[in-house]
Protein backbone atom coordinates (compact mmCIF):
# COMPACT_ATOMS: atom_id res chain seq x y z
CA UNK A 1 0.00 0.00 0.00
CA UNK A 2 3.11 2.62 0.95
CA UNK A 3 4.77 1.47 -2.21
CA UNK A 4 1.29 2.34 -4.45
CA UNK A 5 0.99 5.59 -2.30
CA UNK A 6 4.83 6.49 -3.35
CA UNK A 7 4.36 5.71 -7.23
CA UNK A 8 1.47 7.90 -7.08
CA UNK A 9 3.43 10.71 -5.56
CA UNK A 10 6.28 9.82 -7.72
CA UNK A 11 3.57 10.24 -11.07
CA UNK A 12 2.19 13.28 -9.41
CA UNK A 13 5.56 15.29 -8.65
CA UNK A 14 7.67 14.26 -12.71
CA UNK A 15 7.68 17.09 -14.53
CA UNK A 16 6.22 16.68 -18.39
CA UNK A 17 8.78 17.64 -20.72
CA UNK A 18 7.44 20.58 -22.29
CA UNK A 19 3.81 19.68 -20.35
CA UNK A 20 2.58 23.76 -21.59
CA UNK A 21 2.52 22.54 -25.57
CA UNK A 22 0.37 19.57 -24.58
CA UNK A 23 -2.86 19.94 -25.89
CA UNK A 24 -5.00 19.54 -22.33
CA UNK A 25 -3.09 22.49 -21.14
CA UNK A 26 -3.46 24.53 -24.20
CA UNK A 27 -7.04 23.67 -24.01
CA UNK A 28 -7.14 24.97 -20.20
CA UNK A 29 -5.24 28.39 -21.48
CA UNK A 30 -7.40 29.09 -24.30
CA UNK A 31 -11.58 28.96 -22.11
CA UNK A 32 -9.45 30.54 -19.11
CA UNK A 33 -8.00 33.78 -21.03
CA UNK A 34 -11.87 33.36 -22.74
CA UNK A 35 -13.11 33.46 -19.15
CA UNK A 36 -10.60 36.40 -17.76
CA UNK A 37 -11.38 38.59 -20.93
CA UNK A 38 -15.12 38.14 -20.59
CA UNK A 39 -14.75 38.68 -16.95
CA UNK A 40 -12.81 41.76 -16.87
CA UNK A 41 -14.75 43.42 -19.80
CA UNK A 42 -18.18 42.76 -17.76
CA UNK A 43 -16.95 44.85 -14.58
CA UNK A 44 -15.27 47.31 -16.74
CA UNK A 45 -18.73 48.29 -18.39
CA UNK A 46 -20.26 48.33 -15.25
CA UNK A 47 -17.81 50.27 -13.86
CA UNK A 48 -17.97 52.70 -16.29
CA UNK A 49 -21.96 52.40 -16.80
CA UNK A 50 -23.53 51.86 -13.46
CA UNK A 51 -27.04 50.80 -13.91
CA UNK A 52 -28.13 51.87 -10.30
CA UNK A 53 -31.06 54.59 -11.38
CA UNK A 54 -29.91 54.70 -14.71
CA UNK A 55 -31.49 52.66 -16.81
CA UNK A 56 -29.82 54.13 -20.11
CA UNK A 57 -26.62 52.87 -18.73
CA UNK A 58 -28.01 49.12 -18.42
CA UNK A 59 -28.92 49.64 -22.61
CA UNK A 60 -25.24 50.77 -22.79
CA UNK A 61 -24.08 47.25 -21.03
CA UNK A 62 -26.32 45.44 -23.27
CA UNK A 63 -25.60 46.85 -26.64
CA UNK A 64 -22.03 46.79 -25.87
CA UNK A 65 -21.69 43.82 -23.60
CA UNK A 66 -23.42 41.35 -26.16
CA UNK A 67 -20.85 41.83 -29.38
CA UNK A 68 -18.13 41.73 -26.58
CA UNK A 69 -19.06 38.21 -25.55
CA UNK A 70 -19.45 37.00 -29.31
CA UNK A 71 -16.15 38.22 -30.49
CA UNK A 72 -14.61 36.40 -27.57
CA UNK A 73 -16.48 33.13 -28.28
CA UNK A 74 -15.41 34.01 -32.00
CA UNK A 75 -11.64 34.36 -30.95
CA UNK A 76 -12.00 31.31 -29.33
CA UNK A 77 -13.10 28.84 -31.81
CA UNK A 78 -10.53 30.61 -33.94
CA UNK A 79 -7.74 29.30 -31.79
CA UNK A 80 -9.39 25.93 -30.83
CA UNK A 81 -10.19 25.18 -34.24
CA UNK A 82 -6.06 26.47 -35.18
CA UNK A 83 -5.11 24.04 -32.27
CA UNK A 84 -6.57 20.98 -34.37
CA UNK A 85 -5.45 22.31 -37.48
CA UNK A 86 -2.93 19.21 -37.63
CA UNK A 87 -5.99 17.29 -37.61
CA UNK A 88 -6.62 17.73 -41.20
CA UNK A 89 -3.07 17.11 -41.82
CA UNK A 90 -3.85 13.62 -40.47
CA UNK A 91 -6.73 13.07 -41.83
CA UNK A 92 -5.31 13.68 -45.59
CA UNK A 93 -2.15 11.56 -44.96
CA UNK A 94 -3.44 8.66 -44.06
CA UNK A 95 -6.25 8.65 -46.75
CA UNK A 96 -2.91 9.02 -49.21
CA UNK A 97 -0.82 6.42 -46.95
CA UNK A 98 -3.91 3.78 -47.51
CA UNK A 99 -4.19 4.48 -50.98
CA UNK A 100 -0.67 2.95 -51.36
CA UNK A 101 1.24 6.44 -51.85
CA UNK A 102 4.33 5.54 -49.23
CA UNK A 103 6.26 7.89 -50.17
CA UNK A 104 3.88 10.89 -48.84
CA UNK A 105 4.72 12.21 -45.37
CA UNK A 106 2.39 14.21 -43.18
CA UNK A 107 3.65 17.47 -41.70
CA UNK A 108 4.86 17.34 -37.97
CA UNK A 109 3.59 21.79 -37.34
CA UNK A 110 3.79 21.39 -33.70
CA UNK A 111 5.49 19.15 -30.86
CA UNK A 112 2.20 18.31 -29.33
CA UNK A 113 0.02 15.05 -29.27
CA UNK A 114 -0.92 16.05 -32.91
CA UNK A 115 2.74 16.46 -34.01
CA UNK A 116 3.91 12.73 -32.00
CA UNK A 117 0.89 11.14 -33.80
CA UNK A 118 1.82 12.31 -37.37
CA UNK A 119 5.89 11.60 -36.73
CA UNK A 120 3.92 7.82 -35.11
CA UNK A 121 2.11 7.43 -38.72
CA UNK A 122 5.20 8.73 -40.60
CA UNK A 123 7.81 6.43 -39.19
CA UNK A 124 5.19 3.89 -39.69
CA UNK A 125 4.80 4.56 -43.50
CA UNK A 126 8.63 3.83 -43.58
CA UNK A 127 8.67 0.97 -42.29
CA UNK A 128 5.96 -0.71 -44.20
CA UNK A 129 7.50 0.76 -47.26
CA UNK A 130 10.48 -0.71 -46.05
CA UNK A 131 8.89 -4.06 -45.40
CA UNK A 132 7.56 -3.99 -49.01
CA UNK A 133 10.74 -2.63 -50.39
CA UNK A 134 12.24 -5.55 -49.11
CA UNK A 135 9.33 -8.35 -50.31
CA UNK A 136 10.08 -6.46 -53.78
CA UNK A 137 13.11 -7.29 -53.99
CA UNK A 138 13.15 -10.96 -52.49
CA UNK A 139 10.32 -11.34 -55.11
CA UNK A 140 12.72 -10.32 -57.94
CA UNK A 141 16.10 -12.00 -57.17
CA UNK A 142 13.88 -15.17 -56.49
CA UNK A 143 12.26 -14.90 -60.16
CA UNK A 144 15.26 -14.04 -61.81
CA UNK A 145 17.26 -17.10 -60.47
CA UNK A 146 14.61 -19.44 -61.10
CA UNK A 147 15.05 -18.43 -64.97
CA UNK A 148 17.87 -20.83 -64.95
CA UNK A 149 16.89 -23.60 -63.40
CA UNK A 150 13.95 -23.56 -66.28
CA UNK A 151 16.37 -23.13 -68.62
CA UNK A 152 17.99 -26.24 -67.62
CA UNK A 153 15.36 -27.87 -67.30
CA UNK A 154 13.51 -27.49 -71.44
CA UNK A 155 17.17 -28.62 -72.12
CA UNK A 156 16.84 -31.66 -70.47
CA UNK A 157 13.50 -32.13 -72.30
CA UNK A 158 15.17 -33.07 -75.39
CA UNK A 159 16.44 -35.91 -73.87
CA UNK A 160 12.74 -37.26 -72.85
CA UNK A 161 11.61 -39.21 -75.51
CA UNK A 162 8.00 -39.83 -74.32
CA UNK A 163 5.45 -37.37 -76.06
CA UNK A 164 3.05 -37.40 -73.38
CA UNK A 165 5.51 -36.83 -70.61
CA UNK A 166 7.51 -34.24 -72.93
CA UNK A 167 4.28 -32.03 -73.22
CA UNK A 168 3.36 -31.95 -69.77
CA UNK A 169 6.59 -30.81 -68.99
CA UNK A 170 6.47 -28.11 -71.60
CA UNK A 171 3.20 -27.00 -70.18
CA UNK A 172 4.29 -26.82 -67.08
CA UNK A 173 7.72 -25.36 -67.67
CA UNK A 174 5.92 -22.43 -69.77
CA UNK A 175 3.60 -21.65 -67.14
CA UNK A 176 6.19 -21.26 -64.65
CA UNK A 177 8.15 -19.14 -67.39
CA UNK A 178 4.74 -16.89 -67.86
CA UNK A 179 4.50 -17.07 -64.05
CA UNK A 180 8.13 -15.43 -63.72
CA UNK A 181 7.42 -13.37 -66.66
CA UNK A 182 4.54 -11.70 -65.46
CA UNK A 183 5.83 -10.91 -61.66
CA UNK A 184 9.02 -9.39 -62.84
CA UNK A 185 6.39 -7.62 -65.33
CA UNK A 186 4.63 -6.47 -62.36
CA UNK A 187 7.22 -5.46 -60.43
CA UNK A 188 8.64 -2.79 -62.66
CA UNK A 189 5.34 -1.19 -63.70
CA UNK A 190 5.09 -0.80 -59.23
CA UNK A 191 8.21 1.15 -59.46
CA UNK A 192 8.21 3.00 -62.95
CA UNK A 193 4.68 3.82 -62.76
CA UNK A 194 4.32 6.54 -65.39
CA UNK A 195 7.69 6.78 -66.46
CA UNK A 196 7.23 4.23 -69.12
CA UNK A 197 7.66 5.16 -72.61
CA UNK A 198 5.26 6.18 -74.64
CA UNK A 199 4.37 6.40 -78.62
CA UNK A 200 1.73 6.70 -81.17
CA UNK A 201 -0.18 3.28 -81.83
CA UNK A 202 -2.95 2.25 -84.35
CA UNK A 203 -5.27 0.52 -81.37
CA UNK A 204 -7.29 -1.23 -84.21
CA UNK A 205 -4.62 -3.12 -85.81
CA UNK A 206 -2.87 -3.48 -82.42
CA UNK A 207 -6.52 -5.34 -81.03
CA UNK A 208 -6.27 -7.33 -84.32
CA UNK A 209 -2.81 -8.09 -83.98
CA UNK A 210 -3.47 -9.75 -80.28
CA UNK A 211 -6.04 -11.98 -81.50
CA UNK A 212 -4.91 -13.29 -84.59
CA UNK A 213 -1.01 -13.82 -82.93
CA UNK A 214 -2.11 -14.52 -79.50
CA UNK A 215 -5.47 -16.78 -79.97
CA UNK A 216 -5.08 -18.76 -83.23
CA UNK A 217 -7.10 -21.57 -82.48
CA UNK A 218 -9.89 -19.48 -80.45
CA UNK A 219 -10.15 -16.68 -82.91
CA UNK A 220 -13.78 -17.95 -83.54
CA UNK A 221 -14.68 -17.29 -79.92
CA UNK A 222 -13.86 -13.69 -79.63
CA UNK A 223 -15.91 -11.05 -82.16
CA UNK A 224 -13.98 -7.92 -82.54
CA UNK A 225 -15.68 -4.66 -82.53
CA UNK A 226 -13.22 -1.07 -83.39
CA UNK A 227 -14.48 2.29 -84.26
CA UNK A 228 -14.75 2.97 -88.06
CA UNK A 229 -12.23 5.48 -87.92
CA UNK A 230 -8.59 4.58 -86.99
CA UNK A 231 -7.81 4.93 -83.20
CA UNK A 232 -4.79 6.46 -82.39
CA UNK A 233 -3.35 6.95 -79.14
CA UNK A 234 -0.42 7.84 -77.28
CA UNK A 235 0.46 4.38 -75.40
CA UNK A 236 3.22 1.84 -74.53
CA UNK A 237 2.38 -0.62 -76.84
CA UNK A 238 3.49 -3.39 -75.37
CA UNK A 239 2.36 -2.98 -72.19
CA UNK A 240 -1.60 -2.35 -73.71
CA UNK A 241 -0.80 -5.58 -76.18
CA UNK A 242 -0.56 -7.40 -72.53
CA UNK A 243 -3.72 -5.74 -70.93
CA UNK A 244 -5.83 -6.94 -74.19
CA UNK A 245 -3.87 -10.37 -74.06
CA UNK A 246 -4.49 -10.69 -70.29
CA UNK A 247 -8.27 -9.85 -70.87
CA UNK A 248 -9.39 -11.89 -73.73
CA UNK A 249 -7.52 -15.08 -72.29
CA UNK A 250 -9.24 -14.21 -68.83
CA UNK A 251 -12.24 -14.02 -70.95
CA UNK A 252 -12.42 -17.54 -72.74
CA UNK A 253 -11.41 -19.42 -69.91
CA UNK A 254 -14.65 -18.48 -68.21
CA UNK A 255 -16.75 -18.75 -71.79
CA UNK A 256 -18.63 -21.46 -72.56
CA UNK A 257 -17.15 -23.26 -75.72
CA UNK A 258 -20.23 -23.81 -77.05
CA UNK A 259 -21.47 -20.40 -76.07
CA UNK A 260 -21.68 -16.91 -77.52
CA UNK A 261 -18.00 -15.36 -78.66
CA UNK A 262 -16.72 -13.50 -76.36
CA UNK A 263 -16.91 -9.37 -76.83
CA UNK A 264 -13.94 -7.60 -77.79
CA UNK A 265 -14.85 -3.65 -78.61
CA UNK A 266 -12.82 -0.59 -78.46
CA UNK A 267 -14.51 2.84 -78.84
CA UNK A 268 -12.51 6.25 -78.18
CA UNK A 269 -14.35 9.11 -75.34
CA UNK A 270 -12.36 12.24 -74.72
CA UNK A 271 -9.24 11.32 -76.03
CA UNK A 272 -9.18 8.21 -73.77
CA UNK A 273 -9.45 4.75 -75.40
CA UNK A 274 -12.12 2.28 -73.80
CA UNK A 275 -11.59 -1.52 -74.19
CA UNK A 276 -13.99 -3.74 -73.26
CA UNK A 277 -14.53 -7.49 -72.86
CA UNK A 278 -18.13 -9.23 -72.14
CA UNK A 279 -17.64 -12.84 -71.51
CA UNK A 280 -20.94 -15.24 -70.92
CA UNK A 281 -19.59 -17.28 -68.07
CA UNK A 282 -21.13 -17.95 -64.62
CA UNK A 283 -19.96 -14.18 -63.86
CA UNK A 284 -18.42 -12.62 -60.61
CA UNK A 285 -19.99 -13.07 -56.98
CA UNK A 286 -20.16 -9.36 -55.46
CA UNK A 287 -18.45 -10.18 -53.09
CA UNK A 288 -15.13 -11.06 -55.33
CA UNK A 289 -15.65 -7.44 -57.71
CA UNK A 290 -13.62 -5.23 -56.00
CA UNK A 291 -10.65 -7.76 -54.99
CA UNK A 292 -10.29 -9.80 -58.71
CA UNK A 293 -7.85 -7.22 -59.69
CA UNK A 294 -5.58 -8.14 -56.42
CA UNK A 295 -2.49 -9.85 -56.98
CA UNK A 296 -2.63 -14.07 -56.69
CA UNK A 297 -6.26 -13.25 -55.92
CA UNK A 298 -8.59 -16.31 -56.91
CA UNK A 299 -12.13 -16.14 -56.60
CA UNK A 300 -12.44 -19.89 -57.09
CA UNK A 301 -10.40 -21.25 -54.14
CA UNK A 302 -9.42 -24.28 -56.01
CA UNK A 303 -6.46 -24.58 -57.77
CA UNK A 304 -7.45 -26.84 -60.54
CA UNK A 305 -6.43 -26.26 -64.20
CA UNK A 306 -9.98 -25.26 -65.37
CA UNK A 307 -10.60 -22.51 -63.07
CA UNK A 308 -7.64 -20.55 -63.87
CA UNK A 309 -3.94 -19.51 -63.69
CA UNK A 310 -2.29 -17.99 -60.91
CA UNK A 311 -4.15 -15.06 -60.67
CA UNK A 312 -2.30 -12.26 -62.04
CA UNK A 313 -3.74 -11.82 -65.20
CA UNK A 314 -6.49 -8.95 -64.29
CA UNK A 315 -3.36 -7.81 -61.44
CA UNK A 316 -1.33 -6.99 -64.27
CA UNK A 317 -4.54 -5.39 -66.33
CA UNK A 318 -5.03 -2.83 -63.42
CA UNK A 319 -1.28 -1.80 -63.48
CA UNK A 320 -1.14 -1.23 -66.87
CA UNK A 321 -4.03 0.67 -66.97
CA UNK A 322 -3.07 2.78 -63.85
CA UNK A 323 0.72 3.08 -65.41
CA UNK A 324 -1.26 5.29 -68.16
CA UNK A 325 -3.28 6.93 -65.78
CA UNK A 326 -6.41 4.74 -66.16
CA UNK A 327 -8.57 2.11 -64.88
CA UNK A 328 -9.74 -1.16 -64.80
CA UNK A 329 -13.79 -1.86 -63.80
CA UNK A 330 -15.32 -5.14 -63.35
CA UNK A 331 -19.33 -5.69 -63.52
CA UNK A 332 -20.95 -8.82 -63.13
CA UNK A 333 -24.51 -8.42 -63.48
CA UNK A 334 -26.70 -11.85 -62.26
CA UNK A 335 -27.00 -14.00 -65.48
CA UNK A 336 -24.51 -11.88 -67.70
CA UNK A 337 -21.33 -12.54 -67.28
CA UNK A 338 -18.48 -10.65 -66.25
CA UNK A 339 -17.85 -7.37 -68.19
CA UNK A 340 -14.48 -5.86 -67.50
CA UNK A 341 -13.59 -1.88 -68.99
CA UNK A 342 -10.23 -0.61 -69.18
CA UNK A 343 -9.93 3.14 -69.87
CA UNK A 344 -6.42 4.13 -70.90
CA UNK A 345 -6.16 8.14 -71.76
CA UNK A 346 -3.72 9.49 -74.51
CA UNK A 347 -1.97 11.64 -71.95
CA UNK A 348 0.77 10.58 -69.55
CA UNK A 349 -0.71 11.09 -66.10
CA UNK A 350 0.39 13.92 -63.59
Amino acid sequence: MNNRFARALNRLARKPVNAWRSLPVRLILIFFASYIVITACTVALFWFFPPRGNPENMTVVRILGYPMIAVVFAGCYLAVRRLFYPLEDIRQGTRRIGEGQLDYRIPVRRQDELGRLSERINRMADQVKGMLDGQRQLLLAMSHELRTPLTRARLALEFIHDKDVRSHLEYDLSSMERMITELLEGERLNTQGGRMSRSRVNLNKLMAEVLRGDFPNDRHRVSLSVPPATAQLSVNAARLRMLVRNLVENALRYNPRDGMPVELSLRMDEGAAVIRVQDHGPGIEPEHLERVTGAFYRADPSRGAGTGRHGLGLYLCRLIAEAHGGEVEVASPPGSGACITARIPGEPPN
